[in-house]
């Protein structure tokens, strides 16, 4: 998965150094399009439809990537930033998957919820 998340990433930089329509999008322009997308994500989803879900996702994806390299282009932050944010977060929600302990669902929901609400605080 490593070379086709590099290849991917290559591709979408391209499409935005290359595409006049993607060249002229900002985040907010952007945002209509990956709204649409996660729209016909949840239309997949509730018909069941394991193969146009496959190529939905992969279309949220792409547009998820455009918007970070178009925030990046805009200079608010790099697409790594953004990853970091995630990975760290989930560290915070789900500790559990860095420690290797095991939790009851009654755990993990309640530190999810907890770590969530001190997010919130600050």
């Amino acid at each position: 998965m490593e070379k086709e998340f590099e290849d991917f990433v290559k591709l979408a930089r391209k499409a935005l150094a290359e595409s006049p329509w993607a060249n002229m999008q900002t985040v907010k322009s952007y945002s209509a399009q990956l709204a649409s997308e996660a729209d016909e994500v949840q239309e997949a989803v509730g018909k069941g439809d394991s193969e146009n879900l496959k190529a939905e996702l992969g279309d949220l994806f792409w547009d998820t990537l455009m918007v970070m390299l178009i925030a990046e282009k805009q200079g608010w932050f790099k697409p790594e930033d953004s990853i970091r944010s995630v990975l760290e977060k989930m560290k915070r929600r789900k500790p559990f998957l860095v420690t290797g302990r095991k939790v009851t669902l009654e755990e993990e929901e309640r530190v999810w919820t907890e770590a969530k609400a001190k997010e919130k605080k600050l």
